[in-house]
């Protein structure tokens, strides 16, 4: 009879929305093998546009069995007031007295290594990077501010897991925290798509049955580089020799009324359209004939599994942990970030090549079912957990 008593796990994620940090939290926190784990979720804000439809990390929790805590005043803006935001995240780890804390995106990260190293008992805390902050585009102040936070999380933390090559790469320069690095790819779990024809009846109702379909699912944030996308899409607008085709967003986020703007600023209301957040959107991409993600940042996209899974060939910049996914004309096309052109001529090729549209997408649904299975994933994950 085992009489081992159950490590409890703590995550901490700061928003409560549905992103790639959330995804992450949701997938291992209900995965753990029950008999030797309790998992607890904590997180702050949720986004408006999630909130009561079902789709926010705490409602999904609550569907699969897995309590959520919440932190009212957890957000992802730095003020004074995170001296509130400590004081919570202390006394929840003093209520809950985890073995493990798991913390995941970068403000959340911060102020639970430090309240977990101030907290009278030993609680093991593991930093999950999604995309090191410091690389986004920022004021030189800001960055060296954020890198400062970044690498105290990640002094203060026990193991740093890192998503992709290039974060760990990023990682292993930090003072006194190589040794404390492991590279733990985002894994996927296998799921089913509906019918092309009737995917592509949500997705471009009414189109050409010879229309290509390119897709991006993302949050409309300035990381996800989609105003470089409408442009690069704008300049193929006017060329004549080009099969039919529409661009469809999936994904809402705060800068939905500039991306609106720069649809009409360039009469493509007929051609591109932000469809808004759609649940489970993934099972829409049978109906996709080239997916594009035009990120400035990434760590490594589960939109990029989840393409790979679906069959649909990639055009992506080359950011983060893409380049360990997608392999250059081979599997998709990699570009610079913020270069329309290029993006426009990709995604020219593509709408062009019938053939390669196909050997893409094959050669990267391979790559992603035999080297990023969630299975995988979470078998390192627990070698972590119990080192």
């Amino acid at each position: 009879m085992n009489t081992t008593a159950k490590k409890k796990v703590l995550f901490l994620v700061t928003k409560g929305n549905w992103g790639g940090a959330q995804r992450y939290v949701f997938d291992l926190a209900t995965a753990l093998p029950k008999e030797r784990f309790e998992a607890v979720v904590a997180c702050g804000e949720q986004s408006r546009t999630t909130n009561g439809d079902g789709n926010a990390l705490s409602e999904k929790l609550k569907i699969a069995g897995v309590r959520c805590e919440r932190v009212p005043s957890l957000g992802p803006d730095i003020s004074f007031a995170d001296i509130g935001t400590f004081q919570e995240i202390f006394r929840l780890l003093k209520t809950e007295q985890p073995d493990i804390l798991h913390l995941n995106s970068s403000k959340a990260a911060g102020l639970g290594a430090l309240a977990a190293r101030l907290q009278q008992h030993f609680i093991k805390i593991i930093f999950t990077v999604h995309g090191w902050p410091f690389n986004e585009q920022r004021q030189f102040i800001e960055r060296a501010a954020i890198f400062l936070l970044s690498w105290l999380t990640a002094l203060l933390s026990h193991t740093v897991i890192v998503i992709c090559r290039a974060d760990e790469k990023l990682g292993r320069q930090l003072w006194f925290v190589k040794k404390k690095i492991r590279l733990i790819h985002n894994g996927i779990k296998p799921f089913s798509t509906i019918e092309r024809n009737e995917a592509r009846t949500t997705l471009i109702p009414n189109a050409r049955p010879d229309t290509i379909l390119i897709v991006t699912i993302a949050e409309l944030t300035k990381n996800k580089g989609l105003a470089y996308a409408l442009r690069a899409v704008a300049t193929l607008a006017h060329e004549k020799d080009l099969p039919p085709f529409q661009y469809v967003i999936i994904g809402e986020g705060e800068l939905r009324s500039a991306l609106e703007k720069i649809i009409l600023e360039n009469n493509l209301s007929v051609i591109a359209r932000l469809a808004g957040f759609i649940p489970d959107a993934r099972t829409l991409l049978s109906g996709a004939d080239i997916f594009l993600l035009p990120s400035l940042k990434e760590g490594l996209p589960y939109a990029l599994l989840e393409a790979g899974v679906a069959c649909v060939p990639v055009v992506a910049t080359n950011v983060g942990g893409i380049s360990d996914i997608i392999d250059d004309m081979q599997s998709g096309i990699l570009l610079r970030a913020k270069r329309e052109k290029e993006i426009a001529d990709a995604l020219r090729f593509l709408m062009t090549n019938h053939k390669k549209r196909d050997a893409f997408g094959v050669a990267l649904k391979q790559k992603v079912l035999s080297e990023f299975g969630f299975e995988k994933m979470l078998v390192k994950t627990l070698v972590v957990y119990d080192s």
